[in-house]
């Protein structure tokens, strides 16, 4: 099993010793931790993606399975700083581990007078491939299909070779019969920008830029809620170490 020393990062393969010490360091290594029931910031599923590119390439990294999961949290991520930047609120993301729908959600916690309010998001996730000439494709397959109408679709638009014209998919996409209570589409424009736009029932366009970035980056990176609490109450799980899954 990997472990993680949490002054030096270095990641080590230890057998038969649960609680490993950093043979340079002197401390206590951090175990591995998985995806279930944890909170993750925007920002850290952002920084996990580019890792995955920059250790295996941008082909396996957009394209292996094992790494769906994180491609999912990254496009999550896109929609979660815009709506951030709408309406001043931070969303972590959670990875769904059991079930096959949705792929991910987004959470906050609500501080009300009686207590913490969970908000959720539901988020089924599609791509918009360069094999599929146009976006209403992939659209309309999606909203034929039956889904609970609390979940939003998020159309990630990789088709490069062709230009998003919103206005339309706007206009086309009210003549559907669409279950999803909101569809997103968001396209990359250049580095540390991307266009977001709602698309259904009511357009919103947000542009992120470097700025908006970096100011994810203060953001908490890992949440958990308290599961023997009565109320919704959750801790801060500080530095988790999740390796990357191998690429081969």
């Amino acid at each position: 099993m990997k472990f993680l020393c949490p002054v030096c990062r270095r990641e080590e393969e230890i057998i038969g010793d649960r609680n490993p010490r950093c043979r340079f360091c002197g401390v206590e290594m951090i175990p591995p931790s998985n995806y279930s029931q944890v909170w993750m910031s925007p920002s850290f599923a952002i920084r996990r993606m580019r890792t995955i590119n920059e250790t295996y390439g941008g082909d396996r990294a957009h394209k292996y399975g094992k790494f769906k999961k994180e491609r999912e949290a990254w496009t999550t991520a896109m929609l979660a700083l815009a709506l951030t930047k709408l309406t001043g609120k931070e969303w972590w993301i959670e990875i769904e581990t059991v079930d096959n729908t949705p792929d991910t959600r987004l959470r906050r916690i609500s501080q009300e007078p009686g207590g913490n309010i969970i908000e959720t998001h539901e988020i089924e996730i599609v791509d918009w491939e360069t094999n599929v000439g146009d976006i209403m494709e992939v659209i309309e397959k999606k909203c034929a299909r039956a889904y609970p109408s609390n979940y939003i679709l998020l159309v990630n638009a990789r088709n490069s070779s062709k230009v998003v014209d919103f206005d339309r998919v706007i206009k086309e996409i009210k003549k559907l019969s669409s279950p999803f209570l909101e569809v997103w589409v968001f396209v990359f424009v250049k580095p540390s920008n991307f266009t977001v736009v709602r698309v259904a029932p009511a357009p919103a366009f947000v542009e992120l830029t470097r700025p908006d970035f970096e100011k994810a980056s203060n953001q908490t990176p890992f949440l958990r809620r308290l599961t023997r609490s009565t109320k919704s109450e959750f801790k801060d799980l500080g530095l988790l170490y999740m390796p990357i899954p191998p690429g081969e």
